[in-house]
């Protein structure tokens, strides 16, 4: 199977059509699929991540090794403040992005958006595991006893790293919102991923693939007409409260 570049992946997702599978919810078979039978907007047959992100790097390879030497290196140096933040970065929740929006960025007063994030993060938490267990990658702390994670060591496979894809994902829904804050959105992602690094339990690599997964299952969550709509209204109501026409 090819494996396309990023940029040609959501490409490729601009050109599908609208219709068939992503309204019907049915496969080939005529069967409910896994995902949309759940009420989420996607399906695995929709979006296979296992076709679209390239390999992680070999066990015991030149780069993986670099990779053990690069969060060691972090490890070091890393600071209690630095930890303190990778910890709170742990949960996956839209609202880790009040840095960029301010005290009013609450679940009290956003419920709309809330909604909206809650069935954006069950899309990804849908779609990670089975790539996750596809590649089987160890994680870092496993393959170096000398990486001593200051975050809960997770048990799933590394590869990608589930909270750097929603954190990418959530960045794209936010921008989609609130385009006047791109730069600082994205810049907050980044961090979000970076956690991932200071608390030893992904390599950049893994970081680097759910970065690409996160814009991917966004570009397809933007396509489908009723997930657009909700978020209309969440961004209607995000606006009305940061006071943005």
């Amino acid at each position: 199977m090819l494996r396309f570049p990023c940029v040609l992946v959501i490409l490729y997702f601009l050109t599908l059509p609208q219709t068939g599978l992503a309204q019907t919810g049915m496969g080939q078979t005529g069967m409910a699929q896994p995902g949309l039978a759940q009420g989420l907007p996607i399906s695995r047959e929709q979006l296979d991540l296992t076709r679209l992100l390239p390999p992680p790097p070999a066990p015991d390879s030149p780069e993986q090794k670099r990779e053990i030497a690069t969060l060691l290196d972090l490890q070091q140096h890393r600071t209690s403040a630095e930890e303190a933040v990778a910890l709170a970065d742990s949960d996956q929740t839209v609202f880790r992005f009040a840095d960029v929006f301010g005290p009013d960025f609450t679940e009290g007063k956003l419920p709309k958006t809330a909604a909206l994030f809650a069935k954006a993060t069950g899309v990804a938490s849908f779609l990670v595991p089975d790539a996750q267990k596809h590649w089987n990658r160890a994680r870092p702390f496993v393959v170096n006893p000398d990486i001593k994670p200051c975050l809960v060591r997770p048990k799933s496979p590394s590869y990608p790293s589930g909270n750097a894809t929603f954190g990418t994902l959530a960045a794209v829904l936010l921008t989609a919102m609130v385009p006047e804050k791109q730069a600082a959105i994205f810049q907050r992602a980044q961090q979000y991923g970076h956690s991932r690094l200071i608390g030893g339990v992904h390599y950049p690599s893994d970081v680097t693939a759910g970065n690409t997964a996160g814009t991917v299952i966004a570009v397809f969550l933007l396509r489908n007409p009723a997930f657009k709509a909700e978020l209309e209204d969440a961004r209607a109501e995000l606006r009305g409260v940061l006071g943005m026409q």
